[in-house]
């Protein structure tokens, strides 16, 4: 195993360059993870789904995904983990960078490599720093970000960046360490204790309330059925059908795919229990489908695609199932990915996430920094706006 050693007190740390050289057990623990019926701990942060990745070829050094995962010990007993990768792009990140790069070229600097603490692919809010319960997160914390940046050290790049990261955990970093906040918006459907998809529209205004009735009866009367498939009915084929929705859709909107078939093969054998599949079919032919994770609290929408455009299937397949799905199984948030203005009059409110970021130069992080404060300020006042939009009813309906 090709490890870097540094010695903290009765800490020590190691880098690896692949998940295999981690126990799972070892892993999912530090993350709170379990793959059973308890349904405990954020599927992205398995042990399981960074080996799709890296067993796939999704991540590898190919792809430009080198792991550099940082374990820290107490004595002999792995108590934290920072998923971590060098990185000489910075596709398939969602948290977008280039105007950092165009700085450090301007200036005559060379921004790649870069390190990249995040799940590949993934906007998903998260922990970042998986800590073993019992320990000291503050303390656990700080000494994952030394070794991090005894990395950007060894490696001399122009900075690091830890992306989707949950504000309860910036909490923990010092601001003597000097790591940047940058903010984004996601739009995210909470949970009102609702005890039906009828009982959630009933709090909406009626002009929206309409609109999504619209938009669901559009579907329902048509030829067009649509299936729930999780647990044992999830089969091999349902890896190969869902990548050819996939491929089609990628390929039409951007041209490239991050994820191949052996992913979603790997994916339903080691996650199946994690996994709901909504799929489209019309004359017993399936033309579309999504995929969603989810945990005890949260249904993630992930990816999503279709043969062919079909008027309102994308808002039913991929928000109102979700949603469907979330009150169900009583779970508290549905979180449907990056971007998407539209999803707000569908119940989709504002929702801010967090990255942090380090820069070796100085000069430079201070341009930065000033940069990200008037762009922070930007992102508040959009949220402001953006809930003005809200279709929730309001004291005057």
């Amino acid at each position: 195993m090709n490890t870097i050693k540094t010695e903290l007190t009765n800490f020590s740390t190691s880098v690896i360059e692949s998940v295999h050289q981690i126990d799972r057990n070892t892993w999912n623990e530090c993350a709170d993870f379990r793959n059973d019926s308890s349904n405990i701990g954020n599927p992205f942060l398995s042990h399981e789904f960074f080996c799709c990745l890296e067993d796939s070829g999704s991540v590898s050094e190919r792809t430009g995904w080198i792991s550099q995962h940082i374990l820290l010990y107490y004595d002999n007993l792995v108590v934290g983990i920072l998923p971590n990768f060098l990185k000489n792009h910075s596709w398939g990140e969602y948290i977008f960078d280039q105007v950092f790069a165009q700085a450090w070229e301007n200036s005559g600097g060379q921004y790649y490599p870069k390190l990249l603490s995040a799940v590949p692919f993934s906007p998903v809010p998260g922990e970042r720093f998986l800590i073993r319960e019992g320990y000291d997160k503050k303390q656990i914390t700080e000494l994952l970000l030394k070794a991090l940046e005894n990395l950007m050290q060894i490696y001399k790049v122009s900075s690091s960046h830890i992306n989707f990261i949950k504000k309860e955990q910036i909490k923990n970093i010092s601001k003597d360490n000097y790591w940047l906040e940058r903010q984004n918006i996601q739009f995210h459907w909470k949970n009102e204790n609702y005890q039906d998809f009828e009982h959630f529209l009933s709090k909406l205004s009626s002009s929206k309330r309409k609109i999504i009735k619209r938009e669901r009866k559009e579907i329902s009367n048509s030829t067009i059925n649509l299936e729930t498939i999780r647990n044992e009915e999830i089969k091999s084929e349902h890896a190969k059908l869902f990548n050819k929705f996939y491929l089609s859709t990628i390929e039409k909107k951007w041209g490239g795919a991050y994820l191949n078939e052996k992913f979603w093969h790997l994916l339903l054998e080691n996650l199946k229990k994690r996994i709901v599949f909504i799929f489209a079919k019309e004359s017993n032919d399936y033309f579309a489908g999504a995929i969603n994770l989810f945990d005890s609290n949260t249904i993630y929408g992930r990816n999503w695609g279709s043969l062919k455009q079909v008027k309102f299937l994308h808002f039913e397949a991929c928000y109102y199932q979700a949603i469907d799905f979330a009150i169900s199984n009583k779970l508290k948030n549905v979180e449907a990915g990056a971007q998407g203005i539209h999803k707000i009059q569908r119940g989709y409110m504002p929702t801010k996430t967090y990255s942090i970021h380090k820069f070796s130069n100085k000069n430079l992080s201070n341009a930065i920094e000033n940069y990200l404060k008037t762009e922070n300020l930007q992102i508040n006042n959009e949220i402001n706006i953006l809930k003005q939009k809200s279709p929730f009813k309001t004291h005057n309906d």
